[in-house]
């Protein structure tokens, strides 16, 4: 693409802009035209003041750079073809504007790079569209959803660790955000861990994205609960520690494990922290049905100098925006603020550290607390569902961590 192309598709677009239908189509702002900016504005300022297009002897007479032999080219050709422009020197300046990066680090570059092309991307993707009432892809859409709700575990989307969610026959689906809080130590990350591996083991491909642990130490965690779901007992205190354990049984199934369904990053090369746009890359990268963050509140934002307010609504509304353009589920854990000072009582909506922006732009949101004297209860309390109510709106899950097991008991208070 040079100059010359520009001049000719920016003229033959501005000829077509002196029509009203044309007009009212255009969504292009004036900084995307290259050479006739000017004339593109003399256009709506002429529009404004005499309630009429100019003709196009008062353009050709205006501005004489203007290609008189474009006047005759299609609108639609006209606009594609200027779309793609527009892209092409965008797509340019995302890698110029970022040329002395790329020589001191290339890594943490590309990946301000990627995030500036979603960025174009986003601007100029088609995400309007009629609603077509005459369309029978709904009916298709339907007839595939029942032919799910008669396989497998009868159940449309991703198994949930929870019976209430599973009874409504909806489990998570792409574009859900699910967000679970409770204190330190009361065990976010067990339940995110076991969450990613049992959708592995279900055949969904899964991203488990720590702010917090090493691989070595996540590796562990997945190694005990996916055992335990395969019906092998291992200890993870055994393997923290290195005592003994069944190495024959514990070789046997590690070579039969298949892990292609679950990938693990513990941090992003290049960067100081996990960023949400890095986040969106590995997503982008991967394609995952599901990503699991845990200590989404190291995850950091664009708008670091920004008040506080702003920067989780970016984080957390950009998290759903995710799930949404990507088709994917996404899981959150945060920490409670120490309000929540009571380690039996699940923290309510206004006891997380992000607050408002959270519950808002969760579909579902889970609170989690321990139980008295008990160490191996945990109670899971909904503080929302996108649906409306569940059946209840507390659960009790088994805790036996050390040996993977966890899950949903009948209540046994």
């Amino acid at each position: 693409m040079n100059s010359d192309s520009f001049n000719f598709i920016e003229s033959a677009l501005v000829f077509n802009l002196c029509d009203s239908d044309n007009y009212k189509a255009f969504r292009h702002p004036q900084n995307d035209f290259a050479v006739h900016k000017d004339a593109y504005m003399f256009l709506q300022k002429y529009l404004d003041e005499y309630r009429d297009f100019p003709t196009h002897a008062v353009l050709l007479e205006e501005f004489s750079k203007l290609r008189k032999d474009a006047s005759t080219v299609e609108f639609s050709y006209a606009q594609d073809e200027f779309k793609k422009q527009v892209l092409f020197r965008k797509v340019v300046s995302a890698f110029s504007g970022n040329k002395e990066e790329l020589s001191e680090n290339p890594k943490k570059a590309m990946g301000k790079i990627l995030h500036d092309l979603n960025d174009i991307e986003v601007l100029y993707d088609e995400d309007v569209q009629e609603y077509d009432t005459g369309a029978l892809d709904r009916l298709d859409d339907w007839k595939e959803r029942s032919d799910l709700r008669k396989m497998g575990d009868g159940l449309i989307g991703i198994k949930t660790p929870f019976n209430s969610i599973n009874g409504t026959g909806v489990g998570w689906q792409p574009g859900d955000l699910i967000s679970a809080f409770a204190r330190p130590t009361v065990g976010k990350t067990w339940l995110c861990a076991d969450i990613a591996a049992t959708s592995a083991l279900k055949g969904y491909k899964t991203l488990f994205v720590s702010t917090e642990m090493t691989k070595k130490s996540i590796d562990m965690r997945m190694d005990v609960i996916m055992a335990n779901k395969s019906g092998f007992k291992l200890s993870h205190r055994a393997l923290r520690t290195g005592s003994p354990i069944d190495e024959e049984k514990y070789a046997k199934f590690l070579s039969e494990l298949d892990d292609k369904n679950l990938l693990i990053c513990d941090h992003i090369s290049g960067e100081d922290s996990i960023s949400l746009h890095s986040i969106a890359n590995l997503i982008r990268k991967h394609a995952p049905d599901i990503t699991v963050i845990d200590g989404v509140y190291l995850v950091s934002t664009a708008m670091k100098n920004s008040a506080s307010w702003e920067q989780n609504h970016s984080l957390f509304y950009g998290l759903k925006n995710l799930a949404l353009a990507q088709d994917t589920t996404i899981m959150v854990s945060t920490q409670a603020t120490r309000d929540a000072s009571n380690m039996f009582a699940p923290p309510r909506a206004d006891q997380v550290a992000f607050g408002d922006a959270l519950i808002r732009a969760s579909d579902i949101a889970l609170s989690m607390c321990m139980v008295e004297d008990s160490d191996n209860l945990r109670s899971i309390q909904f503080q929302k569902y996108r649906d409306g109510d569940l059946p209840v709106d507390m659960c009790t899950f088994l805790w036996n961590v050390d040996e993977g097991e966890i899950k949903e008991i009948d209540d046994v208070f």
